[in-house]
């Protein structure tokens, strides 16, 4: 059995919102949203093996096997429904989970990630793995931060740059790797037809780790599906606090209506 730390909070009695986080990153990156969330859901918010306080699982993972961790976790806490919303790993983890799931997950928000990756990116993270391999996730901490906001709301919000660093840094080496090779390794396209279940889509303008007209693409192959931009770089949630939050909220509640 897998453990994991989580946080549940919120009304009792409400729709049940799962929250997947960004690989590097633990739950405390929805902070700003949890408040407001709370009020309306009941929020399942937990990290993945070796991030935050879960215990690191060897240093190799698919999202299979992450996805089984929170249907496990889910179990144990007698939660059979649920809307997903997960931004980067935890939005390809819920296009997974919403094809595989499909009688456990009622909505879907994912924002800001790829639906598969390219022979470049690919490269691209086995270079990131092998580094922490070698040197540690210190080492990638300032590269992959600089990504995750634009430069100007870096500048203008250093307490929320520092946050977010010190989430990377205090990711463990294994649990990098391990949740980084099921991103290198992800393909949702043989499987994104099969959700069936309302999908909101959102990309960040200035994502350059995950293009706009990407993710916009599974537009054609979710049916009931759509795209909405919002004017960040790749940690969205961040960057634009109350229009993700407000944009999340609107789209859960009308479905739960």
């Amino acid at each position: 059995m897998t453990i994991t730390s989580f946080q549940l909070e919120g009304c009792s009695n409400a729709p049940v919102l799962v929250i997947g986080n960004s690989l590097g990153a633990n739950y405390s990156m929805w902070d700003d949203q949890i408040e407001a969330w709370k009020k309306d859901f009941l929020v399942l918010r937990y990290n993945y093996r070796g991030h935050g306080d879960t215990p690191a699982v060897g240093a190799v993972a698919s999202t299979e096997d992450l996805a089984k961790d929170i249907i496990e976790l889910a179990d144990q806490l007698n939660i059979q429904k649920f809307h997903w919303l997960g931004l980067s790993l935890g939005a390809m983890l819920g296009l997974y989970m919403a094809a595989h799931y499909t009688d456990r997950v009622l909505s879907l928000s994912a924002a800001c990630f790829r639906h598969s990756q390219t022979d470049e990116s690919k490269a691209q993270w086995l270079t990131r793995i092998a580094t922490v391999n070698e040197k540690g996730v210190q080492a990638i901490v300032d590269g992959t931060a600089d990504r995750w906001l634009t430069e100007g709301y870096r500048l203008a919000n250093p307490v929320d740059d520092k946050k977010l660093r010190q989430m990377i840094a205090t990711t463990s080496n294994d649990g990098y790797m391990a949740c980084g090779n099921a991103v290198m390794t992800y393909d949702a396209r043989p499987y994104a037809a099969k959700i069936q279940c309302p999908t909101l889509l959102i990309s960040g303008e200035f994502d350059m780790g995950a293009p706009t007209a990407e993710v916009a693409s599974l537009t054609n192959l979710i049916p009931n599906s759509k795209h909405v931009m919002l004017p960040s770089a790749h940690i969205a949630n961040v960057e634009c606090k109350r229009e993700f939050e407000s944009l999340v909220s609107n789209f859960v509640k009308n479905i739960s209506a």
